[in-house]
This record gives C-alpha cells, structure tokens and sequence, in this order.
C-alpha cells in the first residue's frame, strides 16, 4: 500500500464527535501482527490502516484541517452591526467564509476548508480569552475641536481604512464646535422636532452608531479603530467596552464605576438602544457613572459608548462630559468631581489609562494627507439632509 507524507492518517485518531474531545483525545496505541509496535510509519499504516471515522484532525501541508460534521465550521453571513453599550448575542461575526478562511478547499469530499498554520476552523461557541493580549503597537490622534460632520467624517475614513489584520489600531481624542446633537443611527428625526427650541436650533448630525442623542459641547470624545480579527473584539462582544470604561474609571478616580453588570459582561441589558431622547438619560450596565443623590437611581452618567462593526473593522467611540451648559440634558461633569478643567489636561490622564488598560503601546502619529482627503466624501454625506433625515418617523 503506497504510503505518503500527504495520505498518512495515523498521526492522530479518535472516535468522537466533539472537535474539542478530538483533540485532547490520545493517539491509538499501534501494534504489528508480531505483537509489537512497528517503528517505521509504513509498518505503522500496514498494522492500523485507517477506518471510516466520525471525524479526526489531520496534518496537511503544514495546514490543520477539520473533517467530520456538524460541530465543522459554521455559515458566516456578513452584515453591519450596530450598537449602543450591548452584547450582540445571537448573531454570526461580521465575516463571511471566504474572509476567514485560507482560501477553497481541495476536491475532496465535503469537509471543512483549510486554516493557516496556527490558526482553528469558526466555533458558534465564542472563545473566551483568559488574559489581554499581548503589548500592541498602537496610534494616537489628538484633533481641535470640529465641527459635527467632520468627527464623524474622520471617524468613519479610519474605519474604513482599516481593511486587515496589519493596520495598527487607532485611539483618537476629539471636541466639536460648535455644541451639536448627533443622533443615534436607528433615530427618528421626529424625536428631535420635539425637544425644547434650544435644542432644536442646535446643528444636527446623525451617527452610524445606536443609542440615543447626545448634545456634544463641553466634553472630550474618544473613539477606537481595530481589525474585526484583533484579539480585543473576538470572541467577546462587551470586552472592549469593558476595558475603554476602566481607562475612563481609572483617569476619574475612586468616585466613578461602571453602572452595574454581572463579571464578565454576560448579564448586560440591551435597555440603552430604547428610552429617552437623550443617551445620557438612558442606562446601559456598562456605562460610567458617579454617585448623585439628586440622580435617577443615585447615580449620574459620565460617558457611555457605542460601536459600529463591519466586515473589517470596528469603531467604538463615547462621549466624556467635561462640563454642561444645557440643562436639557442631564449629565455628570469631570469638572464637578475631579478637578479636570480643560481638553488638554483631560487627554494627559487618559492617555496612560487608555495604554495600560488596552495593552497598548500609544505612538503620536498626526493624520496622513490622503487620510484627510478620504475623509471629505464622508464629511459631505453626514452633513447632508439625505443622511441626517434618514428616518423621518419611528417605526
């Protein structure tokens, strides 16, 4: 019987139909027709040629592949996700097959395509990493305030720019002026019509983001841009949020917590994508807040985030209340409780949070000319009424 590198199956073999049972599985003991165990691989085939098997790991080309049924990998459908503060249960990663696997798979018989050396087929059960990441090499942004359409214009070409697993993260520090309303993407316009005349008059641009409305003016906005494949944003849908709202708890002080959710973020409500007008009104269990007697439930908020994922990348982005000026939205200050008085010094401390909590090494890194310009087409579309009046009236 021609044996080869290519067709020897005996490496690794087991009866079970659990991929994770498969491979802590032990390999079958081998033994010749002389009792004893052959030593060369062909006397090794010739005593235990291989048998018809649920499903078994083999060693290809150096590429680990999974045969066997339904525990294979699964139908990825890709889509764009929107979120306010909440975990996305129930619903396939923003990838298709063909993006994260090794390219098609051989002629053989239905099976599942080929990995990369290293790498391990799609689970639906996510994977739950025991500790961050190893230091990544990451940028820092720091921009004069802008106006509404412009934020969102530069947030969006990063996201768009970051098209595969070797582009650096980003962290951004942004302002805006003037003082505008940015809706939440699943918004009616109607909701606003409905505010007090100070609100209303107010410049208007609508996220790609869920949750509700924000009145951003005196506050300092963060937002981060990663590959959808990088290890913060996989397997974990509210880990990422988990850890830019200790950045924000540590740079605070002792006064400041996240508003309540069990460990690990599995409990958390979807509560923020519904409720008032404002977001700040509204509470999610992973938002920051600080104790207020005066407050709905005793607590204020103090920043809250969303996230947008596609199919490359993820953008997460919150607000950070520096200081209000309207009262029409009910907000806890930094000023008020930690003594932090301007953007500038806000950044400082946030700066070393953000690195120590994301396990990053930040770089200063100014924005790159054809950055910019990709940016413009952006700007145009969040400052035009197509995208602003995208929802007139709720559905």
């Amino acid at each position: 019987m021609p044996v080869g590198p290519r067709c020897f199956l005996a490496t690794r073999c087991c009866f079970t139909t659990s991929s994770d049972q498969a491979k802590a599985a032990k390999p079958f003991p081998i033994i010749g027709l002389s009792g004893r165990e052959p030593k060369s691989r062909l006397g090794m085939a010739i005593a235990h040629p291989p048998r018809r098997r649920r499903e078994h790991v083999r060693v290809d080309q150096g590429r680990r592949c999974l045969f066997g049924g339904p525990g294979g990998v699964s139908a990825i459908a890709g889509h764009d996700h929107h979120a306010a503060g909440c975990r996305t249960a129930g619903r396939a990663p923003a990838r298709t097959v063909a993006t994260v696997m090794h390219g098609p798979a051989r002629a053989r018989p239905p099976i599942a395509a080929a990995m990369p050396p290293g790498h391990f087929a799609y689970s639906p059960i996510p994977r739950r990493s025991s500790t961050i990441p190893s230091m990544t090499a990451a940028r820092v942004l720091i921009d004069p305030p802008l106006t509404g359409p412009a934020n969102m214009a530069r947030d969006e070409a990063l996201l768009a720019a970051c098209t595969g697993p070797t582009i650096r993260p980003t962290l951004r520090f942004y302002a805006w002026s003037p003082a505008t309303i940015s809706l939440g993407y699943f918004q009616a316009i109607d909701e606003l019509r409905l505010q007090p005349p100070a609100i209303r008059e107010l410049p208007v641009v609508r996220r790609t983001t869920g949750g509700g409305a924000i009145l951003h003016d005196l506050e300092i906005t963060y937002s981060i841009v990663l590959p959808i494949d990088h290890p913060l944003v996989d397997g974990r849908p509210n880990l990422l949020y988990e850890l830019a709202h200790q950045a924000i708890i540590a740079a605070v002080g002792t006064t400041a917590r996240r508003y309540g959710c069990s460990e690990g973020g599995d409990s958390c409500d979807r509560s923020s994508q519904r409720g008032p007008f404002f977001c700040f009104a509204r509470r999610h269990a992973l938002d920051v807040v600080v104790p207020d007697a005066a407050a709905h439930g005793g607590f204020a908020k103090l920043a809250g985030s969303a996230q947008r994922r596609t199919r490359t990348a993820i953008l997460q982005h919150g607000s950070i209340m520096l200081a209000s000026r309207f009262t029409e939205q009910p907000v806890a200050t930094w000023q008020s409780i930690g003594g932090i008085q301007t953007f500038d010094e806000a950044v400082e401390r946030l700066i070393p949070r953000f690195a120590n909590a994301l396990n990053w090494t930040l770089t200063p890194d100014p924005w790159r000319e054809e950055e910019l310009r990709a940016a413009i087409p952006f700007e145009r579309m969040y400052a035009g009424d197509a995208w602003t009046m995208l929802r007139e009236r709720k559905t």
